[in-house]
């Protein structure tokens, strides 16, 4: 019954001849590449997914070529499209995701005539306090918007370790009228410089790829640059699990519950991302809310002056 809901789903977003959509606008649309991307490859690893012996089942690829690291996971998650659709499109809300990042200090949001500006506070080290971040500026403009699928981008022109061309991508179509599917993706480009740093930084940090297995029979698992990437994808992962996860819960008790949701699951995944205890984390986090709330507070309560209007996006 699944697959033919699924087979159903697919006709819909081609030519609409299954009922459950048929009255939808987006008939007379043709499907965005993107959509057909993405739903080519959700039946190249569904059976892959559904048969997953992982506490949180996800597909993770990374690549790392032309001084570029690229990190993609893709999942079902059991919530309605239009309620992902509908959480996700709001920046303010990214700043209550990214913040549940060990490395993040603080996020906040503003708008600049057309489009609104991300401000990312990124650390090296997960001890590091909010004022040895590095202050990310990302630009987050929605790209596409139909029905049935939507593609989401931020991307900043820097960013620490002498980091470039951020990218971080999230798009999403329904698999039946309670799950859908998503593909978050983040890559950036680099520098030899900045490679031997995030190396340094990095040095007995691993990811999720499997290379080999050790003299004991045990997974030998990807480091250095895929390491990082494929870490920093899944952490952010985990951060939009645990944002739909306490949407229905009174909005006072959402923080406590997600950041608490964000370390445990987290722990399951412990080798590749964690490297401090909870109470640690906990403790870092409530701090991080404090710091994200004055921020915000700060330039809400700002007149920004003429020539900020005119933000390039750079440093």
């Amino acid at each position: 019954m699944r697959a033919i809901r699924v087979f159903c789903m697919f006709l819909a977003l081609s030519s609409l001849v299954c009922s459950p959509w048929h009255e939808s606008s987006y008939g007379k649309e043709a499907s965005p590449p993107g959509q057909e991307a993405l739903i080519d490859k959700y039946h190249e690893i569904e059976r892959e997914l559904k048969e997953s012996t992982s506490p949180i089942p996800f597909y993770l690829e990374s690549t790392e070529n032309n001084n570029v690291s690229h990190g993609d996971i893709y999942g079902i998650l059991h919530y309605p499209f239009d309620t992902i659709r509908n959480g996700l499109l709001v920046p303010a809300n990214w700043c209550e995701i990214v913040l549940l990042h060990p490395d993040i200090r603080a996020c906040t949001y503003q708008k600049l005539r057309h489009r609104w500006l991300i401000n990312i506070y990124n650390v090296k080290k997960f001890s590091q306090p909010l004022g040895d971040a590095y202050h990310m500026k990302f630009v987050f403009p929605a790209s596409t918007l139909k029905d049935f699928y939507f593609d989401i981008a931020f991307t900043a022109d820097v960013g620490p370790f002498s980091t470039q061309d951020h990218h971080f991508e999230f798009e999403a179509v329904p698999v039946t009228t309670g799950s859908t599917f998503i593909h978050l993706s983040y890559s950036y480009g680099y520098s030899s410089w900045g490679a031997f740093l995030m190396k340094v930084f990095g040095s007995g940090k691993v990811g999720f790829t499997v290379t080999g297995l050790d003299s004991y029979g045990n997974p030998v698992y990807i480091s250095g640059l895929r390491g990082s990437v494929e870490r920093n994808v899944t952490r952010f992962y985990l951060a939009v699990l645990a944002y739909l996860d306490t949407l229905e819960i009174p909005v006072e008790q959402r923080f406590e519950k997600r950041i608490g949701e964000w370390y445990d699951s987290a722990a399951l995944y412990k080798k590749q991302l964690l490297g401090m205890e909870k109470e640690e984390y906990l403790i870092y986090k409530r701090q991080d809310q404090r710091n994200q709330q004055r921020l915000q507070g700060d330039l809400n309560d700002e007149v920004r002056p003429a020539e900020g209007l005119l933000f390039d996006g750079k440093e």
